[in-house]
């Protein structure tokens, strides 16, 4: 918990001196230390695949990313322009920065459902579907979660990321 306190907490201080798109990398990369996926996803390469839609936020990611493990796997930057066979097989998450929301429509139908954490500062993303919105107040960067679109995922989100997170489409919310 101290260790996520300690994050939000140097969110701040980060925007300050670097970008608000590395600033959300590191969180986005943040986030998944905090994500379990179910075994059947594991890949035989034990690469953890950390796709994007945007070929300047391929290499920057590449850049920042380069190195780094989530989960004992190296990370893998993949670019993903268009949806195909290899989406649901080849992604851990799927950072949609910046992406029209004609187009992120598509990619949340097709990761309906599948071990895919998806993630974007795009406005409206959870309530259409996505897992995790990511939005910038003041100096401060807020996570929107949308628990619905992960249960149904099979992933498993701690509890101490909940915490600091908005949560939309929670069923348990609504039973208290």
């Amino acid at each position: 918990m101290l260790l996520i306190a300690g994050l939000a907490a140097s969110l701040p201080s980060l925007a300050d001196s670097v970008s608000d798109e590395d600033v959300k990398l590191a969180l986005v990369y943040k986030i998944a230390r905090f994500v379990t996926w179910p075994d059947t996803h594991a890949k035989t390469d034990n690469a953890f695949r950390f796709c994007v839609a945007d070929k300047d936020l391929h290499d920057r990611a590449s850049d920042r990313l380069s190195g780094r493990k989530v989960r004992d796997r190296a990370i893998e930057v993949k670019l993903l322009e268009s949806l195909d066979d290899e989406f649901q097989s080849g992604c851990d998450i799927f950072y949609m920065a910046g992406v029209r929301r004609s187009k992120f429509t598509d990619f949340l139908a097709d990761a309906a459902g599948a071990p895919v954490l998806t993630v974007s500062d795009t406005p409206d993303f959870v309530t259409s579907g996505g897992m995790i919105g990511l939005a910038k107040r003041g100096n401060k960067i807020s996570m929107q979660i949308n628990v619905a679109a992960y249960e149904s995922s099979g992933l498993v989100i701690s509890s101490q990321l909940l915490e600091l997170a908005d949560l939309v489409n929670d069923s348990r919310r609504a039973k208290r």
